[in-house]
This record gives structure tokens, C-alpha cells and sequence, in this order.
């Protein structure tokens, strides 16, 4: 779990540091760049799809773990419009608050839930 900590960790500030970079040189008009460079054929067009879908992914799996709770579902916009921003410092949290425990880590809320075969 070290390692995937310190990954983490050295991402998030990584990810800052570049968005802040990025903010004081060319502003915060971001949306206008993703999706004129999404509707443009090319490899920023099929990078940006591949994103799009990654963080979409993301939004989902967070939600899920959360138990589609509103705070589920804050966190899933949190992780699309955020990306790397919310996700990896989200990531982190969450193997702390699970002890270090990979599958309570992946599961969230539904790490002691029992299996959908012995539900009613």
C-alpha cells in the first residue's frame, strides 16, 4: 500500500503544480479547449474521448462506492470536472480510511455488505 500511497501522493502535487502552471499562463477557459479539441479530428480528439471516458468511469465506480448517496453523487461530479485533482487525493483518503485494506478500498460502503446471492 506504500507505494500506491506515494504514487498518489506525488500525483496530486504533480497534477497542482501543472494545473496551476497552466491556470497563470493561459487561463481557466479549459471546457473551450476540451471540446474544440474533442470535436476535431485527430490524436487530441481520440485522447480526449479516451479521458472523457476514463473520467466517466471514475464518476461511477466513486459514486457506486459511496452507496449513490448524494455525497456519491457529489463526488462522481467532483471526479469529471475535477479529474486527477479530486481523484487521486480521493484515492488516497480512501486507503486510509480503510486501513490499508484493498478490498475495502475498492468497496467502500459495500466492503461489508453480504453477497447479492444472499439478499431477499
Amino acid at each position: 500500500m506504500s507505494p500506491l500511497r506515494a504514487f498518489l501522493l506525488l500525483t496530486t502535487i504533480i497534477i497542482y503544480a501543472v494545473t496551476v502552471i497552466t491556470v497563470q499562463t493561459l487561463g481557466f477557459n479549459w471546457p473551450a479547449v476540451f471540446f474544440s479539441d474533442l470535436i476535431t479530428p485527430g490524436w487530441r480528439s481520440q485522447f480526449n474521448a479516451d479521458f472523457l471516458i476514463h473520467l466517466l468511469l471514475l464518476a461511477t465506480w466513486v459514486a457506486w462506492r459511496e452507496g449513490w448517496t448524494a455525497k456519491g453523487y457529489i463526488f462522481g461530479f467532483l471526479s469529471i470536472f475535477m479529474g486527477g485533482m479530486f481523484g487521486f487525493p480521493y484515492i488516497l483518503y480512501a486507503t486510509y480510511q480503510a486501513n490499508g485494506d484493498p478490498k475495502a478500498t475498492l468497496l467502500g460502503v459495500h466492503h461489508h455488505a453480504p453477497p447479492a446471492s444472499e439478499t431477499p
